[in-house]
């Protein structure tokens, strides 16, 4: 019975110092990535821009339920379900997508941004994020890649561009 209760103190003290840690920790978060494309600006415009055809190259998407022009819900790999919707948009140049789900222990925006030069397009995406539960903040900052998403994204969307 003593180690139980030994057990259960360490365990408890250990959430403790989870939670306290992720407190201290900042709600805002920045990450961003650049990777250049040899397509034109116009091909990766439409590949970002029409969401209705993510399911087809976005490895992580399960499905896709688009709700109006501008706003879609989004099922990943796991069950998990995030509505989103563009809040802003500038034809083959800056598009910005918001997680309008306000259930989540997270929400931002991500701001997709494209140049081209020299026969290549660079794309920018730079996530502007905010994790709400201290414990969601303590693992993603100790445990998870921040910028793991965007990097998965360029990914598949090399794979839909250069098949």
């Amino acid at each position: 019975m003593k180690w139980l209760l030994i057990i259960i103190g360490v365990l408890a003290l250990l959430v403790l110092i989870v939670f306290l840690v992720g407190k201290l920790l900042p709600v805002k978060l920045t990450a961003f990535k650049e990777k250049q494309f040899t397509t034109d600006i116009s091909s990766l415009w439409s590949a970002i821009r029409n969401f209705e055809d993510y399911p087809k190259w976005r490895s992580t998407l399960k499905t896709l339920t688009v709700i109006n022009e501008k706003q879609w819900q989004e099922t990943d790999s796991r069950g998990d379900i995030i509505t989103f919707g563009i809040i802003e948009e500038i034809s083959e140049a800056k598009m910005a997508v918001k997680i309008l789900s306000d259930d989540l222990p997270f929400g931002g925006i991500w701001v997709y941004e494209l140049t081209e030069s020299n026969g290549a397009v660079t794309l920018k995406i730079t996530e502007n994020g905010e994790v709400y539960s201290p414990i969601y903040r303590f693992i993603g900052y100790f445990f998870l890649d921040q910028s793991a998403t965007i990097k998965q994204y360029m990914i598949d969307l090399e794979s839909r561009l250069n098949p």
